[in-house]
């Protein structure tokens, strides 16, 4: 066994080791593993201090200039295979010390971050420091989240360098193994600098040096095409998609939808990135030989070969390296698997060097297919939701190991509702500490969405054992939508705690089976028609309004009607119509009472009497301009009961009857016609009669005058004496009196006469009006105005007044004193 060509240094073993052989396998994007078989005196051998232990493996010909060839990493496992004679044949297991990272399993949550950024705090997390690893990457926009959900460390930087199309390999030195990761084509050069020549080996030819013996081609059919497809929430009418060529012949396509991403830009990259992983196959080479210092993520060059379009460059993608320096025992080739006589033999798998290398998506992507559990989140204590301009929420994860809090845990997440659409929505906001179910999207850990809350011991469910017939909806802010189920108690009552306020339907509360109840103002605004019915369905209501104050209502355009047992009239614009069956009433205990019509009339017509009456004060009725008419088919009376009736009128007063007599009555008192300023005329189309049981006066301060233009003029002064004055006759009443009959004869009679005629007509119609014309004095005075007011009032609707006019007229009275 030749022990110059291999040997092995490790502080876990004896420097007496010896190296009976080796089987190293590295490729691209994945962590290189060698099997070694040591030779290890038996005596003092303890194998687990050896786990762990970094060890190098050196393949060293003194009989050429070429450099060392390292191979660098831990122990990840010993095992005793056979001892002999005081010796133990020890197989170990190198890896590399990022294989280490596999050992783990987390779940945590990166946040704003780049991919590249990621990697690299995960390394370090696993005291992996800045000389270990290199990362020639170019820039990588901000991921805003990022789930590690049950994998390793290992598995999740894997996944995410095969989508993000970052592949690695390492560098082995006298110093140890170096991580390096890459994005481009700018391979590392072969070490040694030289081609590889290519001799075919025929039979057991020893003597071919450092060639490959073997070479192989293997052409791959590939899709025409990838195309990628994702969705965006905040852009959903965005087209997010990408596509890309992978080969010309091609006849299928590669369609991937959910692959995560968010812009046709980046839909665009990834599917390059898809297509060059097939593209990395479409060639492959396969080489066999005993060349020295080929090593996966380098470069080489063959050469000498007869179809010279192999003679080219070429990335070495997977190499796997046999040591053996127990050829001269069969035994020792049988126990380790070495089955090879050479010392050294390599088997190179490679692509073209032109080719753009990215690693085959191997690593599973991990999916959730259950739910998870979190809370929510936010940067501050607050009562209420922190959510963001879209909604969402930040959130905290159950199995979350990061540190992150305050919002910074998790991108913002969308919480699912039970109803949406264009402006349509139902959305009970969330505040911290809320404990809430996640879903993701096609199981992906980077797509959570909030599916629902569930309580817990601190935020209680709203319904338990002591109110489970009731369904709740209640607020942070204790607004409540409550609704009793229980079989004869059925109940709904919304409330909020601001000023007591609340509505309540169903099971009697009070008596009432419908309650509308706030401490302080209401209002109720029906923008066309509010209708209100009371009693219509049982047959029979009442409706009971208390105001403490004031009610005002006010029909800005249309009019006002109300009807009592009839129906209610359609009063017509600007107009309030009242009807009653029955009666109406109303009634001031304190204050006044005032009716007043700005622009129109006003007409009441009362089928039967009209009764007007003022139990203390006075009655007036004040028309300022035009006429006032007092209107009787029958008898119209006018009566003072207790006091005298006064006339009054600016101008002339006219007492007419059209068809009958006028009769000036004083029953107990005398009857004065009184001109005070001006004469007195009595004016008759037929005769005129004054009869008196006493006697008759008539007397003038100056000239007395009666004038007949008839046939004579005659007197009768008692029943017996009568004086008869022809057409020619004329009398004088006054100091004298002439008489000249047939000729000229005079006659003085001193005759007093007085004849006083007093009318007094008082008619008062809201209204006292008194005039003096002449001797008489007239008064216009209505005999009864009663207006009667109706109230309605509503605590919840509009407030509504009205008022109805009955007036009682009383008829002409005229009456001499």
């Amino acid at each position: 066994m030749s022990i110059d060509l291999i040997t092995i240094s490790s502080s876990a073993l004896p420097e007496t080791t010896q190296v009976a052989g080796f089987r190293a396998v590295e490729a691209i994007s994945r962590p290189y593993e060698m099997e070694v078989f040591l030779i290890v005196p038996s005596e003092g051998l303890e194998l687990t201090d050896s786990v762990g232990a970094k060890v190098r493996l050196v393949v060293d010909r003194e009989t050429d200039r070429l450099p060392p060839f390292y191979f660098c990493g831990v122990f990840a496992s010993m095992e005793v295979l056979h001892e002999l004679d005081g010796r133990a044949l020890v197989r170990g297991v190198v890896m590399p010390k990022l294989w280490e990272l596999g050992l783990s399993v987390h779940s945590r949550i990166f946040t704003k971050m780049s991919v590249p950024e990621i990697i690299e705090a995960v390394l370090q997390d696993n005291a992996l420091s800045s000389d270990t690893y290199q990362l020639r990457l170019g820039n990588y926009p901000k991921e805003e989240h990022v789930c590690q959900y049950r994998e390793s460390d290992l598995a999740f930087l894997s996944r995410w360098m095969e989508r993000e199309g970052i592949f690695y390999f390492f560098e082995h030195t006298e110093e140890g193994e170096k991580l390096v990761l890459c994005d481009d084509k700018s391979y590392d050069e072969d070490p040694v600098g030289q081609p590889v020549h290519y001799r075919p080996q025929v039979g057991a030819d020893m003597f071919a040096g450092d060639s490959f013996r073997s070479f192989r081609a293997r052409h791959a059919t590939l899709p025409a095409a990838v195309k990628l497809k994702d969705y965006n929430y905040a852009k959903p009418n965005l087209d997010v998609s990408g596509s890309a060529s992978v080969s010309p012949v091609g006849s299928a396509e590669v369609s991937i939808y959910g692959d995560r991403f968010f812009s046709p830009g980046e839909g665009k990259r990834l599917a390059k990135l898809r297509a060059e992983e097939l593209l990395a196959r479409e060639l492959t080479v396969q080489a066999t030989g005993t060349r020295f210092h080929l090593r996966a993520g380098y470069v080489f060059e063959v050469d000498d070969h007869p179809r010279p379009a192999f003679n080219d460059r070429y990335l070495a993608t997977e190499v796997t390296h046999t040591g053996n320096q127990a050829m001269a025992s069969p035994h020792f080739r049988a126990v380790v698997d070495l089955h090879q006589e050479e010392t050294y033999l390599c088997e190179v798998t490679a692509i073209p060097a032109k080719t753009q290398f990215r690693a085959v998506r191997a690593t599973p992507w991990p999916r959730i297919y259950g739910f998870e559990n979190g809370t929510v989140d936010g940067p501050a204590d607050s009562e209420y939701a922190q959510i963001d301009d879209q909604g969402r929420y930040s959130v905290k994860f159950k199995f979350d190991e990061s540190a992150l809090k305050n919002g910074l845990a998790s991108t913002f997440v969308r919480m699912m509702q039970p109803h949406g659409g264009g402006i349509e929505g139902f959305h009970f906001p969330l505040r911290k500490n809320t404990e809430v179910v996640f879903s993701f999207l096609g199981g992906d850990p980077d797509r959570p969405v909030i599916s629902g809350v569930v309580p817990n011991a601190v935020t209680p469910s709203p319904v338990t054992s002591g109110n489970h017939t009731k369904n709740v909806i209640q607020t942070g802010g204790r607004n409540r939508l409550e609704l009793e189920d229980l079989s004869g108690q059925q109940r709904v009552t919304m409330s909020t705690p601001h000023e007591n306020s609340y509505i309540r339907m169903g099971y009697p509360n009070k008596g009432h089976q419908m309650i509308v109840q706030t401490d302080k103002n209401t209002f109720l605004n029906a923008g066309q028609n509010f209708d209100l019915s009371v009693g219509q369905i049982q047959g029979s209501g009442t409706w009971d309004v208390k105001v403490k104050n004031d009610w005002k209502s006010h029909v800005q355009t249309g009019g006002f009607s109300l009807g009592v047992v009839n129906g209610a009239p359609d009063p017509g614009a600007g107009k309030i119509g009242i009807s009653a069956k029955s009666d109406i009433s109303t009634t001031t205990t304190e204050g006044n009472y005032s009716l007043d019509v700005v622009l129109g009339t006003w007409t009441t017509n009362v089928k039967e009497a009209t009764t007007l009456t003022v139990s203390n004060g006075n009655t007036k009725i004040d028309t300022q301009t035009g006429t006032t008419d007092i209107l009787s088919k029958d008898k119209v009376s006018i009566r003072a009961n207790n006091a005298a009736m006064d006339i009054f009128a600016k101008d002339k007063i006219f007492v007419n009857s059209t068809t009958g007599q006028i009769e000036i009555k004083a029953d107990a008192d005398d009857i004065v016609i009184n001109a005070v300023a001006t004469n007195v005329k009595i004016d008759a189309k037929a005769n005129i009669e004054m009869n008196a049981k006493g006697e008759i006066k008539q007397e003038a301060t100056q000239k007395w005058y009666a004038v007949s233009k008839g046939d004579y003029f005659k007197y009768n002064f008692s029943s017996s004496v009568a004086l008869t004055l022809g057409a020619t006759s004329e009398t004088k009443v006054g100091v004298f009196n002439e008489n000249l009959v047939g000729g000229k004869l005079e006659m003085a009679i001193a005759i007093k006469m007085a004849i006083q005629l007093a009318l007094n007509i008082e008619c008062t119609m809201g209204l006292n009006v008194k005039q003096k014309v002449g001797p008489a004095d007239i008064y216009y005075r209505n005999a009864s105005i009663k207006a009667v007011n109706l109230w309605f009032q509503n605590s919840v609707g509009p407030k509504v007044q009205s008022a109805i006019m009955a007036l009682q007229r009383a008829g002409l009275h005229i009456a001499v004193a």
